[in-house]
């Protein structure tokens, strides 16, 4: 082989190495290039998801947000305010920025969202009932604008949720009992809104929840439910200025985590339950207000001893009950550290005309106007109970007399024995002569007559303990009976 051919066989196979050099190459960039697009393909937002986002600006008023940098112009992810995880919405921060107008019903199609934050804004309207959709969320924070309307019901779908918070809307309606639904949440903020009806007995299925704030606005009426207890978890409970009423449960106690109880200007009322006492965490009391109710010193002796800052000041007047020619008022609390006094209103001035230790009964000397102030020993100046003032007309017929009554229009020889005094479950009794007794209670009401010749026993040991008067229907003659237990 000569020369010239042996070139042109290296030249053909150079040429043929190139030509494969060149289509592999190209092979390289096309799969380079295809991987590209699909990458590219990939890192785009779902369809459905920017749809409802572009529902969202539209909705409210977009173009006059504070910010908007990039919305409807470059990619999704750079949408202020929006963040985007494989290819799925997941937050939306759009906190003080002038959104004006609806939340559009699309906000459903977001089903990956897990933030939505639209505090402190203008908008209006209701919460759309879609919202439903949004079972992902773990974090709902409309505060601060004007929504109105019922709380969905389908919010209790909602079934990841932390943070529910709501304040300062016009919301109105009942709160749905679908929010014992939400077995996650952790903080229920719904106050400064238009809220009534009753409070939800669910509310205690939310074992995990931290915080409710239902304060100011709300008008939510009724009882604490006892479910309350089971919320054990609980470190604030603020259910200040509502219409709620009844007692306070006693599965309250069972909260042992609580640091802040707030029940300010309700009209709760009845004895303090004594497992409040339980709540170590509450210290001192300086977060426990009781203020502005319907309490009475029903079982605020011990609350004033476990808690030396408890605010329990400011109570409703309490009533004057009339019986013959008798005035008294029920206080609750331990009746010997009672003291009880009483004024006539004369005019503009009141002048202090009976001041008793013990004994809620008062016999008014002469008709007038009347008004009575009382003090516990134990509980001190931070709170006294008031009544109202009183119309008092003096009657010819007295049904109770006092002792010192009875020793003036009585000789001596009228009078009774009676032991022991206090008395616990059989009084005795000691007379001169033949005659029934009648035991009558503070009300004026008679509990008990019985015939007594001379000495006889009263069996009173199932009556509750308390101040009571024991009267001869004979002579007219009373005397106090103490009752303990």
């Amino acid at each position: 082989m000569n020369n010239s051919s042996r070139l042109n066989i290296i030249f053909t196979l150079v040429v043929s190495h190139l030509k494969l050099l060149v289509m592999k190459k190209t092979i390289y960039c096309f799969l380079f290039y295809v991987c590209f697009c699909a990458n590219t393909v990939n890192a785009q937002v779902n369809v459905q998801d920017s749809l409802a986002l572009v529902d969202l600006y539209d909705s409210t008023d977009g173009s006059h947000w504070f910010r908007h940098e990039n919305w409807k112009s470059g990619p999704v992810a750079t949408w202020v305010g929006i963040t985007v995880k494989n290819t799925r919405v997941t937050e939306i921060v759009l906190q003080d920025n002038n959104l004006m107008g609806s939340i559009p019903s699309s906000i459903g199609n977001l089903t990956n969202l897990e933030y939505l934050n639209l505090f402190l804004n203008k908008l209006s309207g209701k919460i759309p009932s879609s919202i439903a959709n949004l079972t992902n969320l773990q974090s709902l924070v409309l505060d601060a604008n004007n929504l109105s309307g019922n709380i969905p019901s389908s919010i209790g779908n909602l079934i990841n949720l932390k943070i529910l918070s709501l304040d300062g809307n016009k919301l109105s309606g009942k709160i749905p009992s679908s929010i014992g639904n939400l077995t996650n949440l952790q903080a229920l903020d719904l106050p400064g809104n238009q809220l009534s009806g009753s409070f939800p007995s669910s509310i205690g299925n939310l074992i995990n929840l931290q915080y409710i704030h239902l304060e100011h606005g709300n008008h939510l009426s009724g009882d604490i439910p006892s479910s309350i207890g089971n919320l054990t978890n609980l470190l604030t409970l603020d259910l200040e200025n509502k219409q709620l009423s009844g007692s306070i449960p006693s599965t309250i106690g069972n909260l042992a985590n609580l640091r802040s109880l707030i029940l300010l200007g309700n009209k709760l009322s009845g004895s303090i339950p004594s497992s409040l006492t339980h709540l170590n965490n509450l210290n001192n009391g300086d977060l426990l207000i009781l203020r502005h109710n319907y309490f009475t010193f029903d079982g605020m002796e011990a609350i004033a001893q476990k808690f030396s800052k408890a605010a329990i000041d400011h109570q409703k007047n309490i009533r004057i009950h009339q019986s013959g020619n008798t005035l008294s008022v029920s206080a609750g609390g331990t009746l010997s550290n009672n003291t009880y006094k009483w004024y006539k209103c004369e005019g503009t001035t009141a002048t202090l005309v009976a001041t008793i230790t013990g004994d809620s009964v008062f016999y008014p000397s002469e008709s007038g106007r009347y008004y009575v102030r009382v003090k516990n020993s134990v509980i001190g100046q931070r709170l006294k109970l008031f009544s109202s003032a009183f119309d008092y007309t003096a009657s010819n017929n007295n049904v109770i007399a006092s002792s010192e009554n009875s020793l003036q229009q009585y000789n001596k020889a009228n009078l009774f024995r009676v032991y022991p005094n206090p008395v616990k479950d059989i009084l005795y009794v000691e007379t001169n002569s033949n005659a029934t007794f009648s035991l009558i209670n503070q009300s004026g009401k008679i509990l008990v007559t019985t015939s007594i010749n001379a000495k006889g026993s009263i069996n009173i040991s199932d009556m509750s303990a308390g101040l009571y008067y024991l009267k001869n229907n004979k002579t007219g003659t009373v005397q106090k009976i103490m009752i303990v237990r």
